[in-house]
């Protein structure tokens, strides 16, 4: 194992974390969080025992202050960042490290001792947990304060003068910083920014803005979201002359989809688009309003992410932030639902990867997360209920809210769930996990549920009871239906009398739109979610999207798609819970699938609805698979063991390496 810097378990992300979450600004103002924000560690030791077979020099490299204790003796002769020759011998080494800017860290690499994932973090001995460590911090001058972007020279494909400014068009959305050179004479200097045209010239309502007093030579501004710039001087005539970049995170597309409906390309593009812009430290909602990280949008970004990148890490950092620090005050970003979604993703992680060492890391965080949840539940229902300072979310949507929700409850019924599976996991791998009576509490919880939340005479679960108005949304159907909550022939009886019901209100976002479009594709019904993403996502492109929008209503037009939450550019139009298609398309349209922890087996099942071929590659697990259906065959093959392709009510083992035809 090579030598790695290591850290307090979770610093890095809650540092990172910590510095995302400061930087959101809107009309010249910055604009905080709304939840806590956890800072990382200021004091923190890091423990092993090694033995030194031969003299060896080694540097302690580390970030901060501190001292190393070797066999519990403070040296004076071994000190950090200077080399110290190791005697033969076994040592109990401790550094303990204080940084108070950033968070302690050390990195030691010789030929006997190394610093890697086997070291113990603590504080003076307590507390003990295994350290944090990432890719691509393996050097002694790594800085860690500095998140690892790459960078690439955008050119604008349009520059033209409007009302005495220059406005620049870089033709796609777009995110990352601008480099300005100017002069003094130009006098100040205003900088708008846009994700549309309109907003970029809209110098009260843009967003996004920066006004620079008179200078000459060069500045670099923030990164910020745009797709067009709009600059303007105080003095006219000269503008400055300027270089965007782009910043981004290099992760590679491993997955692709291509069938005979000429729409799709250009859908599947911005989706594409609007997903790697918010794949940075960890998976973000938006990248101009926010810019913030979300559990809602995090959870649906872990499914897209296996559907194109498969990279465990982004998702391991997003996991990470937003557990944070204990202990809980408050929901994760004051969301019911959005702390029901934490074990939701995190089950769903464990399962498609097997990585149970990532799970006994979190751990304490979960059932700390657990207690807070449960411990805010009602006494006498022991259902999910309004707090001070919670919200309760679901969607953007006419929700009756006015008492108990029945979408949250059946979170809550998951969330038992899920403690219940990943408790077993860590327990038959050794981890300490208390065995607690979930299945019991679920099926306490359901039954209840039933009896007070579901309607036979409406096909369906109501809202509220508490209320009175017999409320019908699709919410908590479509979780019914995900999450087997009730037999399939209750589930069909769902499908016909409220998710093919034009008289139920229609879901506008892409986020909830995404769990409908999974419902009907566990329901078989893979031409609505064809025709869908054609009409709704198709839409967007129709309406001059480069990237996927936070919200379309077919029925607005012009400046309409652009306003949102009150302010005329408030609707995002580069949100990561757009990017839902390219999940659909994977794992329902093409089928592919895990069907056993790790991904050690994994079953293809294809839907090709109205299409009439298609070509899919697909990750799974360390390898990919490719699906291609044409003319009533489907034709698979894969780089991993353990699938099975299921067409047409036949099945057939896919061995490694050779094609497989049904």
């Amino acid at each position: 194992m090579s030598a790695k810097w290591i850290w307090y378990s979770g610093d890095y992300e809650i540092y990172h974390s910590m510095l995302l979450h400061s930087r959101r600004e809107e009309f010249d103002y910055g604009y905080p969080p709304m939840w806590y924000v956890g800072r990382p560690e200021a004091f923190a030791s890091f423990s092993k025992t090694v033995t030194v077979t031969k003299p060896t020099t080694a540097v302690v490299h580390a970030k901060g202050t501190g001292y190393v204790r070797l066999n519990d003796v403070k040296s004076t002769s071994c000190r950090l960042n200077v080399p110290y020759t190791f005697p033969v011998g076994t040592y109990d080494v401790t550094v303990g490290v204080t940084n108070l800017e950033a968070f302690p860290a050390i990195y030691i690499d010789s030929d006997e001792i190394q610093t890697d994932e086997t070291w113990i973090g603590h504080f003076a001995g307590g507390h003990k947990k295994p350290v944090g460590t990432a890719e691509g911090f393996d050097t002694p001058d790594a800085d860690l304060s500095v998140f690892p972007f790459a960078y690439k020279a955008l050119e604008p494909v349009s520059v033209k003068t409007v009302n005495g400014g220059t406005l620049y068009d870089f033709g796609t959305e777009s995110f990352g910083p601008v480099t300005m050179t100017a002069s003094a004479s130009m006098g100040r200097i205003s900088v708008y920014y846009g994700e549309s045209e309109a907003e970029a010239l809209d110098m009260e309502y843009a967003y996004l803005r920066q006004h620079l007093e008179p200078f000459s030579g060069v500045r670099r501004l923030k990164e910020r979201a745009f797709r067009y710039i709009y600059i303007r001087t105080e003095e006219g005539g000269d503008t400055p002359e300027i270089r965007a970049e782009l910043q981004y995170l290099p992760l590679e597309d491993i997955a692709s989809f291509e069938c005979d409906d000429d729409k799709l390309p250009p859908i599947l593009d911005i989706c594409k688009r609007a997903f790697h812009l918010n794949s940075r430290e960890f998976f973000l909602d938006g990248i101009k309003r926010d810019r913030w990280v979300w559990a809602g949008d995090a959870y649906q970004s872990y499914m897209v992410n296996r559907y194109l990148f498969n990279d465990a890490a982004i998702t391991k950092r997003t996991i990470r932030a937003l557990l944070g620090k204990l202990p809980y005050i408050q929901h994760i970003n004051t969301i019911n639902d959005y702390s029901a979604y934490m074990f939701l993703g995190a089950w769903d992680y464990y399962f498609a990867s097997g990585d149970i060492k990532f799970i006994a890391d979190i751990w304490e965080n979960l059932t700390a997360l657990y207690e807070f949840i449960v411990s805010r539940l009602d006494p006498e229902t022991g259902y999910v209920v309004q707090r001070d300072g919670d919200w309760i979310f679901i969607d953007w949507a006419d929700i009756d809210k006015d008492g108990p929700l029945a979408a949250e409850q059946i979170l809550l019924h998951e969330v038992y769930g899920a403690m219940e599976r990943l408790s077993a996991a860590l327990r038959a791998n050794g981890y300490e996990a208390e065995d607690r009576d979930y299945a019991g509490l679920r099926t306490a919880l359901k039954a209840r549920i039933m009896k007070d939340f579901w309607r036979d005479e409406k096909s369906g679960f109501i809202d509220t009871y508490a209320s009175g108005r017999e409320h019908l949304t699709r919410h908590a159907n479509i979780f019914a239906i995900l999450y087997d909550f009730v037999p399939q022939e209750t589930m069909e009886a769902i499908t016909q009398k409220v998710l093919l019901n034009d008289a139920v209100d229609a879901i506008t976002t892409p986020y909830f739109k995404l769990f409908e479009l999974m419902a009907f594709a566990k329901m078989g019904r893979m031409e609505v979610i064809q025709d869908y993403i054609d009409s709704y996502w198709g839409g967007m492109v129709e309406n001059g999207a480069t990237s996927a929008w936070e919200e379309f209503d077919p029925k607005k037009s012009g400046l309409e798609h652009y306003a949102m939450y009150g302010d005329k550019f408030g609707c995002s139009l580069c949100h990561a819970w757009g990017a839902g298609p390219i999940y659909l398309l994977g794992r329902f349209c093409a089928g592919v699938h895990e069907t056993s922890l790790g991904s050690e087996t994994f079953e293809i099942v294809p839907v090709p609805g109205r299409y009439a071929r298609f070509n899919a590659v697909v990750p799974m697990g360390k390898g990919l698979v490719n699906v291609n259906y044409k003319d009533g065959h489907v034709t698979v093959s894969a780089t991993v063991s353990g699938g099975v392709l299921k067409f047409n009510g036949k099945e057939v083992p896919v061995p490694t390496g050779e094609e497989v035809t049904l």
